[in-house]
């Protein structure tokens, strides 16, 4: 019965990523990746990036697929810059559900920004991942968007729990939350920062805000 409920759950949550991803897509956008494509790449992609060599952890224990015979692959950690593409070589640029698990979110934002004209991103509200403790170990960020909804705010997830700890929500309500992930489209650049508390818990040369520019 959970299986069945968590199978239905990720239909109802790709049917929302892929509406919105149609939406903001259009016939002149001919290079279209996915960053972070892992077992189930997106199926508006003909490029997909990640990479082979990373931990399965990360994906619930599957392999990273390589896509169809018409898609590019591109074997490539995404903890490390810059990425070896061109600047604004991509039309659009799709990455759910990655950003939360990587070193420095903000700088892979940059990197965005410079490679790709336009792009979607999909992150867990923090209101759903503070209370899934299975995702202690994988997720470093607790993702969030600024005052005015046009910028992305990353927050040590480790550190916030160690000194605002929670408790475990039951699979019915974390199904509820997790209709709020956070879907963001962006055009030209993407404005992203670390949080205030991340200042004050952290040394400020090793995480202060920054604008993406």
């Amino acid at each position: 019965m959970k299986a069945l409920f968590l199978y239905v759950m990720q239909k109802i949550l790709n049917f929302k990523r892929n509406k919105i991803i149609l939406a903001n897509i259009n016939n002149d956008m001919q290079v279209i990746a996915d960053f972070g494509c892992g077992h189930f790449p997106n199926k508006y992609a003909n490029v997909l990036v990640d990479s082979t060599q990373s931990d399965n952890e990360q994906r619930g224990g599957f392999k990273v697929s390589r896509g169809s015979k018409n898609a590019i692959f591109h074997d490539l950690n995404l903890n490390e810059f810059p990425y070896p593409f061109k600047e604004k070589e991509f039309d659009f640029v799709i990455c759910s559900h990655v950003l939360e698990h990587l070193d420095d979110p903000v700088r892979v934002c940059a990197e965005f920004s410079r490679i790709s004209k336009a792009g979607y991103i999909e992150v867990p509200n923090y209101c759903i991942d503070l209370f899934i403790k299975n995702n202690d170990i994988i997720h470093k960020w607790l993702c969030a968007l600024g005052a005015k909804s046009n910028s992305l705010v990353f927050t040590n997830r480790r550190d916030f729990l160690n000194t605002f700890p929670s408790s475990e929500l039951n699979i019915f309500l974390r199904f509820y939350l997790q209709l709020t992930n956070i879907h963001y489209v962006w055009r030209d650049e993407i404005e992203a920062n670390y949080s205030v508390f991340d200042i004050v818990v952290k040394a400020p040369e090793q995480c202060c805000p920054q604008k993406i520019i």
